[in-house]
C-alpha cells in the first residue's frame, strides 16, 4: 500500500486514509458484477491489450508497488443493494473475470489511476451490468449502504482515533468522460489527529461487446484534474 506524503497533510496518517479509501473503492468495483462466465486464456490476453499503461499517464507519473487487483470476490451487500435498486440479487452477486493494470500515481501519491477490463459471458450481460450501474437509484442506494452496513468497517480501517464523516455518492456526468460511459463519484471525509482530508473515488464504466472498462480515479486532498480524467478515459475506451 503506498504512502502518499502530500504537503501540509503529514499530520494525517496517509495509510489510514488509503485503507479506508481502498475498501470503499473495492466496494464500488464489486458492483460491476453479473453472471460470470468462464473466460479463456485468449480472452484474458486480449483484455490485457486494452489496459492503460504508464506511457498513457501524464509526465512524471509512476507505477506504484502494490496489488493491482481491486475487485475480486463477491460483494457482501449484494442482496441489500439489489433490493434497493430493484434488480435481481444475482446481478450483483459475483464479479466477472478481469485483468487489472497497476496503480499509477503522481510523485506525491495524491492522485491515482487504475484500469480494470472485465470479461463478461456475453455482450448482453455486459450491457445489463452497465445498465445496473446507470440505474438512477444506484447512487442513493450505494450511499445508504456505505453509511450503514459498511460504515463501521470503513471507519475501522482508518485506524484508532480516526473519524469517517458522511460518505456521499453521486452520478458522474457522461458528458465529462465520454459518450456511452456511466459511473459513480464517492466522497470519503476522514479526520485524524486534528487534520481532515477528503478522498474522492471516481469509477467510470464503459462496455463494448463482452468486454468492460472500469477506470478508477482516486484523489486524496486535491481534486483530480477533469481534463486528465477525460483524456485517460478516452484512451481506455478507444482501445476496446
Amino acid at each position: 500500500m503506498p504512502l502518499p506524503l502530500f504537503a501540509g497533510l503529514r499530520g494525517l496518517r496517509p495509510t489510514n486514509v488509503l485503507a479506508a479509501a481502498l475498501i470503499t473503492s473495492a466496494l464500488v468495483a464489486a458492483t460491476q458484477t453479473t453472471w460470470a462466465g468462464a473466460s479463456t486464456s485468449s480472452d484474458k490476453a486480449q483484455a490485457k491489450k486494452y489496459l492503460l499503461h504508464l506511457s498513457d499517464m501524464p509526465a512524471g507519473w509512476k507505477t506504484e508497488k502494490k496489488s493491482a487487483n481491486n475487485g475480486s470476490g463477491t460483494f457482501p451487500g449484494a442482496k441489500q443493494l439489489a433490493g434497493c435498486i430493484g434488480v435481481p440479487s444475482k446481478l450483483i452477486n459475483a464479479n466477472p473475470p478481469e485483468v487489472d493494470s497497476p496503480y499509477f500515481a503522481t510523485k506525491s501519491g495524491s492522485l491515482e489511476v487504475q484500469d480494470t477490463v472485465s470479461i463478461f459471458s456475453s455482450a448482453k450481460v455486459a450491457r445489463t451490468s452497465l445498465a445496473a450501474m446507470a440505474n438512477p437509484k444506484t447512487p442513493s442506494c450505494m450511499a445508504a449502504l456505505m453509511n450503514g452496513a459498511f460504515k463501521s468497517n470503513i471507519a475501522a480501517s482508518a485506524g484508532n482515533g480516526a473519524k469517517v464523516g458522511t460518505i456521499t455518492v453521486s452520478r458522474i456526468d457522461p458528458a465529462e468522460f465520454g459518450r456511452g460511459t456511466t459511473g459513480l463519484a464517492l466522497s470519503l471525509p476522514v479526520t485524524d489527529q486534528g487534520v481532515s482530508i477528503t478522498a474522492v473515488i471516481q469509477a467510470v464504466f464503459y462496455v463494448k461487446g463482452k468486454f468492460g472498462q472500469q477506470i478508477t480515479f482516486n484523489s486524496y486532498g486535491p481534486p483530480f484534474p477533469a481534463a486528465t480524467a477525460k483524456s485517460l478515459t478516452a484512451t481506455a475506451i478507444n482501445r476496446l
